[in-house]
């Protein structure tokens, strides 16, 4: 029986094939090391369409971590931070991203945007942790520039910018059906999702502060949507008739847990303890 051929021999096709089960870290500062090959078939941008950098990534760039060192020998420069990491990656994908996630304590979050919205334009997932509020409103003038976009996460909704936001999703999105975020949402966020995103499919508002007349012009106006979660919410109680009967049409309707903001005053008054994950409400 003839010995199987080394693994320096095999196509490009066939590595490429394998190497879609590394991880990024792997594929970026372990397999291009092996030999010629293997460098070719880790900068396969098929490779590289899917760009979650979120997983450990403080302690993955401290000057000590495997990857950062790893990388600062493989490229010669004295340290490899996560900015560097972030676009070696979008290199690598030639334009082909179309999944992105980003981690939170980004030291340049409008420098990291420009690039992203530049040298991805094919992106149709995308999720960002909280920015700074002139970051925020910068994101709305960069929409434009991902017109595949059918999904965005937002660690928190953006305060003043959300109507905007809205209003270039709605415009030069065609494909948008999913938002999720949290925060506080106010009469102008509401009536910016009904006006401008009404088929939305999929909207995700847990752990937001959510008046009830604002849910409601949310449920009256996005007449598309499929699944809507406002768990965990304060401004609406989750026994609430009217609310429950606008969302009996939606296939996946939850709001578990969500109540009145009299309620959770006399809670506090109480003394009850609110720190766990399921009272935690972000009103940013």
């Amino acid at each position: 029986m003839a010995a199987p051929p080394p693994w320096a021999d095999m196509e490009t096709d066939c590595l490429a094939h394998v190497f879609r089960r590394l991880d990024l870290e792997d594929l970026a500062a372990a397999a291009p090391l092996v030999c010629r090959g293997w460098r070719r078939a880790a900068a396969d941008p098929s490779l590289w369409r899917a760009l979650d950098l979120r997983r450990d990534h403080v302690a993955r760039f401290m000057p000590w971590g495997a990857l950062a060192a790893a990388l600062a020998r493989r490229y010669g420069v004295a340290r490899f931070a996560l900015a560097g990491f972030l676009r070696l990656c979008v290199a690598r994908a030639r334009g082909s991203a179309d999944d992105l996630a980003l981690p939170p304590l980004l030291a340049s979050p409008a420098a990291d945007l420009e690039h992203i919205s530049l040298q991805c334009p094919r992106l149709r997932r995308l999720a960002l942790p909280q920015l700074p509020a002139g970051d925020e409103a910068r994101l709305a003038e960069l929409v434009p520039r991902w017109p595949l976009l059918e999904h965005l996460e937002l660690d928190a909704k953006p305060s003043a910018s959300f109507p905007a936001l809205a209003a270039q999703l709605g415009r030069h999105c065609p494909r948008f059906a999913s938002l999720k975020t949290s925060g506080a949402v106010k009469p102008e966020d509401a009536a910016a999702l009904a006006r401008s995103l009404p088929g939305l499919r999929s909207l995700c508002l847990d752990r937001s502060y959510l008046p009830r007349q604002e849910l409601l012009t949310i449920l009256a106006g996005c007449r598309g949507l499929r699944e809507l979660s406002a768990r965990g919410c304060v401004g609406f109680d989750e026994g609430d008739e009217e609310v429950a009967r606008r969302g009996a049409r939606i296939e996946r309707f939850d709001v578990g847990g969500s109540r009145m903001i009299d309620e959770l005053q006399d809670e506090l008054a109480a003394g009850d303890d609110l720190c766990d994950s399921s009272s935690y409400v972000d009103v940013m």
